[in-house]
This record gives structure tokens, C-alpha cells and sequence, in this order.
């Protein structure tokens, strides 16, 4: 949903369900440079990728059990790269996909020792490439 500055809607996407363009629990997004949407589609097990306009341009993810599987996506993020990444609550590891949705490799893992999550939520990029990943449950955040 888009406000104008007095708080009236504007343009809203999306609505309740499992095809493209629908959401299911959508928790985090994200804008990248190009003015595309990237949306946790928590419950769908995906992130959405949409135009500025709207439009569904991909899903990335999915339910499984591996790499490139999105079991709970919550934070999503951009580098200055364009690679996408998607804090997976469930596997407790942040995933890195390319442009076209695939699997570049994933960091972290359940626990509370430095580089391992437990249920994280939420991930920031800078511009250069610091990853600040929050922690939930070991109420901390993570710098990479």
C-alpha cells in the first residue's frame, strides 16, 4: 500500500493467497536501487520480486528443505550487487540468491555462538557491504 504525504492510499498490490502477486503473512521488504519491491512472503515460503508498478517480476524460493528452500523468510535485503538476501528463521541462516532467483550460498546456522541465529528476523545492507543481521532471540545483532 502507498500513502501520499496526508496518509491517504495511493496504490496498494497484492491481497490474500498463494499465486503470484498474492501474499500469505508477508513480514519484511525491501527497494533496491532500480525501484523494485523484494517481499517476505512468510507463509508462502518465497520473497516476491515486483516491478515499481506492481507487477510480479519473480518468486524466489520456496518450501523444501535446502538450499534455495525457504522454510520461514522474514528479512530481506539488497547489495549493491543486486544479490538478494533472505534471513530464514527456521534454518536460522541468511541465504544469498543471484538476479535470476538461484542460490549463491548461505551463512550461519542454529545457535547462540558468534555467526549462528536463533529465529532471526530482520537484515540491513550498507552501501559497501556490511551485513547487520538481527538476532532475535539471542537479542543481539550480528555485523558481517
Amino acid at each position: 500500500m502507498a500513502l501520499n504525504a496526508d496518509g491517504a492510499v495511493v496504490r496498494s498490490v497484492g491481497g490474500r493467497g498463494n499465486e503470484r502477486g498474492l501474499f500469505n503473512f508477508p513480514t519484511h521488504l525491501t527497494v533496491d536501487s532500480t525501484g523494485r519491491l523484494y517481499v517476505s512472503d512468510t507463509l508462502n515460503f518465497r520473497v516476491q520480486v515486483l516491478s515499481p508498478e506492481g507487477r510480479v517480476l519473480a518468486t524466489v524460493g520456496g518450501a523444501g528443505d535446502g538450499p534455495g528452500a525457504l522454510t520461514r523468510p522474514k528479512g530481506v535485503a539488497v547489495d549493491d550487487d543486486g544479490h538478494l538476501y533472505a534471513v530464514d528463521a527456521l534454518f536460522g541462516n541468511v541465504q544469498i540468491f543471484d538476479e535470476e532467483g538461484g542460490i549463491l550460498l548461505y551463512f550461519g546456522r542454529p545457535g547462540a555462538a558468534p555467526g549462528e541465529f536463533w529465529l532471526p528476523a530482520g537484515i540491513h545492507i550498507t552501501r559497501g557491504g556490511r551485513i547487520y543481521v538481527a538476532d532475535s532471540y539471542n537479542r543481539r545483532v550480528q555485523v558481517f
